[in-house]
């Protein structure tokens, strides 16, 4: 479920902050004893990759799209927001999926 969340979240907002708020959250919860060393780095695991594979649908993820769109030659090949969305589709559910099965299955 972290690993929707972030990626929900990531997607629509600044997936640094996003990350920041989770991992301190699970992280008070293994210093207070609420959790093992093995829990807190499997959840640590699904918050980073879910904050970053799915965040790849924004340019806001994707630095040098984030460049692209703010430079002069984004109109000069027609480049919007939508449009790199749109490119950015596939990867990422490809990622998306990919990462949501490691992180259930293979953890």
């Amino acid at each position: 479920m972290l690993f929707i969340a972030n990626g929900l979240l990531s997607a629509i907002s600044d997936n640094v902050f996003v990350a920041t708020i989770y991992i301190t959250e699970v992280k008070q919860a293994f210093v207070s004893g609420h959790m093992s060393r093995e829990h807190f780095e499997t959840l640590a695991i699904a918050i980073n990759t879910g904050t970053n594979l799915p965040s790849v649908a924004t340019p806001n993820g994707q630095a040098a799209f984030l460049f692209l769109l703010t430079s002069a030659i984004a109109p000069l090949i027609r480049l919007s927001y939508g449009r790199m969305v749109w490119m950015a589709l596939p990867y990422t559910v490809v990622m998306g999926v990919l990462g949501w099965y490691a992180v259930s299955y293979w953890l």
